[in-house]
């Protein structure tokens, strides 16, 4: 950033000035200047002592410091000074102790630390006792304490020695015009020669403007956390509806989800003839995660929040089952995409039906896919019966029901298996079959 300050003691008062001058008496002068100052440069601030700073990042700062000297003049301030720097406290020194005749100062890039070194300490603005300090042991001028190193000199003078020692080196790390917030994102489309009402056209024309808005939130690595949608109506009115999902994203895809939501809910009065699209706020990219089956993590809340974030990700992600008549027992059951509405009215209705009529009993776990397993046999008529297996660690089975043979697949990929109901030594109830095509033996479930 290059730094321009201008500097004009008619904004200083006078020391023998009757009474007291407050700060804003000092620079009222200069507040009336702003308007005039800031037609001219994007950012002006007022500093003390009669000090106007100048952003000229991006511009050319000569030009732009003349302009803002013919501000002063036109307004009948005409001792004024000015300096640009790429430092703040060079160009503050130079336009306040300058040296040079010129009203204009330029200090190139890279001879800060030259320019500094001759003038003396004082101007830095160093405390009474700081300076009769540096002044015991001959420190003079700016080049004298920058030839000394830090460490010497945070030992001896403190903190305000080693900040005051940064600046005589011209490292000055004040914030003289904070960071400009950017403009959330906003996309617009308005027309004149015919009006919409059909909800499939607005979505048409809102996908667009979405598209554009969620592209550049990416571009910058934000989320965003409430849009509005702004219908321009034909009898010139506007309809505002704020549309917030249940985390911030920048998805496309889960924006134009919610949005057709809301856009079922809305009753447009009037035909539309423009519809913008504004970011409310935004967040960053981080989301906080969790595990909702962990007990210490497991709230209502987010619970709920953990859902709704998988609603708008993947849309219906609620999956029921539909069960038929198919032998296997693995191959017998279908998941089915299903609204969450409905299935909840589904879970809620099957409850009701189990907490009237089940009575306690064992419930059969099936694995995810049976586990092949190693297994010792023997004869038992015209079958082999398992008499020990060993999935983790080796297993003596006290009984063994079965086998319950189920084979076919004439059409489609073949079977053939035998079942059986084991008990353990420890009490489990297992469930063991084995392969008669392949001759292996598979763990399938357990009874709990």
């Amino acid at each position: 950033m290059t730094f321009i300050c201008l500097w004009t003691p008619a904004a200083v008062p006078s020391p023998f000035a009757i009474g007291t001058t407050t700060h804003t008496q000092e620079n009222e002068l200069l507040e009336q200047l702003v308007p005039a100052l800031l037609g001219v440069a994007p950012r002006v601030m007022l500093g003390a002592s009669g000090i106007v700073w100048a952003d000229a990042r991006g511009m050319s700062a000569e030009f732009l410091a003349r302009d803002l000297l013919d501000v002063f003049h036109d307004k009948g301030v005409k001792k004024v000074r000015a300096a640009i720097s790429l430092a703040p406290i060079c160009a503050e020194v130079a336009a306040r102790y300058g040296r040079e005749k010129e009203a204009l100062v330029t200090i190139p890039p890279g001879t800060e630390r030259d320019y500094l070194a001759p003038y003396p300490v004082g101007v830095l603005e160093s405390s009474l006792a700081l300076s009769t300090l540096l002044d015991g042991i001959g420190v003079e001028s700016c080049g004298d304490l920058a030839g000394l190193d830090l460490e010497s000199v945070e030992v001896r003078f403190g903190t305000e020695g080693a900040r005051l020692w940064r600046l005589s080196r011209a490292d000055d790390s004040r914030r003289i015009f904070a960071s400009m917030p950017r403009a959330l994102p906003t996309a617009s489309l308005d027309w004149v020669d015919y009006t919409l009402r059909e909800t499939e056209r607005l979505v048409f024309i809102i996908n667009a403007l979405v598209g554009n808005i969620t592209t550049e939130l990416e571009s910058r690595g934000q989320c965003a956390r409430e849009m509005t949608m702004i219908f321009s109506l034909a009898n010139r009115e506007t309809l505002e509806h704020l549309v917030r999902p249940a985390r911030s994203t920048s998805s496309h895809k889960a924006w134009m989800r919610l949005i057709r939501t809301h856009l079922e809910r809305i009753a447009l009065p009037e035909s539309v003839v423009g519809i913008t699209i504004r970011v409310e706020s935004v967040t960053g990219e981080v989301e906080r995660q969790g595990d909702i089956f962990d007990r210490g993590f497991a709230t209502a809340r987010a619970a709920e929040e953990t859902i709704a974030q998988l609603l708008d990700d993947q849309g219906a992600v609620v999956v029921t089952p539909r069960n038929t008549q198919h032998p296997l027992i693995d191959r017998r059951t279908e998941w089915l995409s299903q609204e969450p509405a409905q299935a909840s009215a589904r879970i809620q209705l099957r409850d009701r039906v189990v907490k009237a009529t089940a009575a306690p009993r064992l419930t059969l776990q099936l694995l995810p896919e049976p586990r092949r397993i190693a297994v010792t046999t023997k004869r038992r008529r015209d079958h082999d019966i398992p008499v020990q297996y060993r999935d983790k660690e080796w297993l003596t089975i006290e009984s063994a029901a079965g086998p319950d043979r189920v084979s076919g697949g004439q059409w489609s990929e073949p079977y053939a298996r035998e079942y059986f109901r084991c008990v353990t030594d420890d009490g489990m109830m297992v469930w063991l079959y084995r392969d008669a095509r392949a001759d292996e033996w598979y763990i399938h479930g357990w009874w709990d």
